[in-house]
């Protein structure tokens, strides 16, 4: 069969919905580092009118990197509290998604079971999960374990195996480490976490007053 005629029919599936298309993501919020440490600094100090003074912490040249090619990676914000990991993920990423006119809703994970608002058929926080695009979840490590038709499983594997199926990038917050990771979701999950995911380590006292 020519070439030609395997890249009509691959088309043709993809319109009739028998393949979905696996394709890289690769966004960017400037050309250059420092345009997008100056953006990240300019959403951060706008969301949080509590900061009086803005301190750069090292951890946050890594964003700022991840900021000018997101290389097909979401984020995994892991580490000591107090250091900015939610603040991030709630408020700085829907704001850069917006700029890409994406929206985004961060979800705690202490809330995946709980019923989104207004559901009108008992519709869960981790059912929408399971089906955007960008899933965020927030201090991953505190939900419980979740009923799925009588068996206990993690809503975090749940995720993560969605978004490896329809190749999703996947952003989470966590203050657990990777060998606590390992002991509660397994060799699996952690291994599709950093395919999925860029690392980035939070280490230092907390900044909260």
């Amino acid at each position: 069969m020519e070439t030609m005629a395997i890249e009509q029919l691959i088309q043709q599936m993809i319109k009739e919905k028998h393949i979905t298309p696996r394709q890289k993501w690769c966004w960017r919020w400037g050309k250059t580092s420092q345009e997008c440490k100056a953006l990240f600094t300019r959403i951060f100090m706008q969301v949080d009118d509590t900061i009086d003074d803005f301190v750069w912490l090292p951890e946050y040249d890594q964003i700022v990197d991840w900021m000018t090619n997101t290389n097909d990676k979401g984020l995994m914000l892991m580490g000591d509290c107090g250091r900015g990991k939610s603040l991030i993920l709630n408020y700085v990423l829907p704001v850069l998604f917006r700029l890409h006119e994406r929206n985004v809703r961060p979800v705690h994970a202490q809330d995946l079971g709980r019923l989104f608002p207004n559901s009108l058929c008992n519709e869960t926080y981790l059912d929408r999960l399971l089906r955007t695009s960008f899933p965020i979840i927030d201090e991953v490590g505190v939900e419980p374990m979740m009923n799925d038709y009588g068996e206990k499983t993690e809503g975090l594997n749940m995720i993560l195996n969605a978004a490896e199926r329809y190749h999703r990038p996947v952003f989470i917050s966590t203050n657990l480490t990777e060998l606590q990771l390992l002991d509660r979701y397994g060799e699996r999950t952690v291994d599709r976490l950093a395919h999925l995911c860029r690392t980035v380590h939070f280490k230092g006292d907390s900044l909260r007053k």
